[in-house]
Formats: C-alpha cells, sequence, structure tokens
C-alpha cells in the first residue's frame, strides 16, 4: 500500500519573508504620519533605533543600517515610514539637546 499526502484543494504555503510582510510593516497612516508629524516620527525612530539596539547588543551600529534598508525595501509604506523616522530622528540630533535626549532614549 502506498502512502500518498492529499492536500486540500486550496491551500497556502508562505516562506518567512512572506510572512514577515503579512505581519508588520507600516501602514500609509503611519507612513504619512511619520513623514508629516515631526514629533511622531522622531519618536517612532529613536524607539525603533532604541528596540534595534537591545535585540543586537553587540553589533548594532554594524548592520542597524543594512536592516533599516531591507524594512523599507519591502513596500512602498515602509519606505516613507523609514524616510520620515529616520529624516526626524537625524535633524533633531543637529540640536545640542536633541542629540542628548535621543542618547538618553536610545540606552535606556
Amino acid at each position: 500500500m502506498e502512502n500518498i499526502m492529499m492536500l486540500p484543494a486550496s491551500y497556502c504555503v508562505m516562506n518567512e519573508e512572506e510572512m514577515t510582510y503579512i505581519s508588520g510593516g507600516a501602514n500609509i497612516v503611519q507612513a504619512a504620519a511619520a513623514v508629516f508629524i515631526p514629533f511622531y516620527g522622531w519618536f517612532a525612530g529613536v524607539a525603533g533605533v532604541r528596540d534595534y539596539r537591545k535585540s543586537h547588543p553587540k553589533d548594532w551600529t554594524s548592520t542597524g543600517p543594512d536592516a533599516l534598508t531591507r524594512y523599507m525595501d519591502k513596500s512602498v509604506a515602509n519606505a516613507f515610514y523609514g524616510l520620515g523616522c529616520t529624516f526626524w530622528t537625524v535633524s533633531s540630533c543637529f540640536t545640542g539637546v536633541g542629540l542628548l535626549i535621543n542618547a538618553l532614549v536610545i540606552f535606556s
């Protein structure tokens, strides 16, 4: 007797990248808020850096830019969200107080 595995007529097989795309990422409202609302873009950017630093404590400065690029390559909304967060976070570093606050949040 032969063992045959029968699958239903409709089924879905997803790889890891597709699952990440479905379960994560920014929507268009978050992307617009990150670009046009400075506080939201700054806070999301600094919180993202802090979370990445905590999950990659030894190499966060060298692998962080590549992780941001991979995130932004997943969709247009992610690209605008990443650009908005990056812009507001970097621009806040140009002030002495902003740089200090960013460092306190990232290293907290």
